[in-house]
């Protein structure tokens, strides 16, 4: 008798599904496992807190940013360039002389919730390096370069090839003295 027993079909047929659930899964892992590459720029209001409004006013921000998400992670990461200039109160040097913040920061996203099509909330904090200097023109170089950091919370809502993004993010520079300030942005993200 050359009958092969019930357990031995049984095994061969869960061979069979397992490599052609082995063959199938990187063509459906990298359709949901995708990579999305962002660019975005934004500009706003900048309100200086601590010792830096004791000596200047509100001013602006305006930012450029390269993001990176991987698809189905509520987590996100953007590099980001920013340019802050804050006015000195009562002109204390009586010209053009304005405080500018010049940044260069590394940060993370993370969404709270489940993202929809109406948009999302998220969190976002980071570290970078902040360049401070007073000056009336942008070639002056003197600039006194520190470590600093940055935590906020923004919604994004999606639109048709593009999201409008709004933050609001408070920066800390470990300067001597030290500087803090909150931009409230809009954006737009591609």
């Amino acid at each position: 008798m050359n009958a092969r027993p019930p357990l031995s079909r049984t095994i061969i047929a869960a061979l069979v599904c397992t490599l052609a659930a082995i063959v199938a899964t990187p063509r459906q892992a990298r359709a949901q496992t995708s990579t999305a590459y962002t660019f975005g720029v934004s500009g706003g209001l900048a309100v200086p807190t601590g010792n830096l409004s004791d000596f200047t006013s509100s001013g602006y921000n305006i930012a450029v940013a390269l993001g990176m998400h991987q698809a189905l992670t509520p987590l996100s990461l953007k590099v980001e360039g920013s340019f802050t200039e804050l006015p000195w109160n009562d002109n204390v040097f009586n010209d053009n002389t304005k405080h500018r913040i010049f940044g260069i920061a590394l940060d993370g996203l993370f969404n709270v919730g489940t993202p929809s099509a109406n948009g999302g909330l998220y969190l976002t904090g980071g570290a970078g390096f902040y360049g401070t200097n007073d000056s009336d023109n942008f070639g002056d170089t003197n600039r006194d370069w520190n470590f600093g950091l940055n935590g906020g919370i923004g919604y994004y809502l999606p639109l048709s090839g593009f999201s409008v993004v709004f933050e609001g993010k408070y920066t800390h520079i470990f300067s001597d003295p030290t500087q803090g300030y909150f931009p409230i942005t809009v954006g737009v993200t591609f």
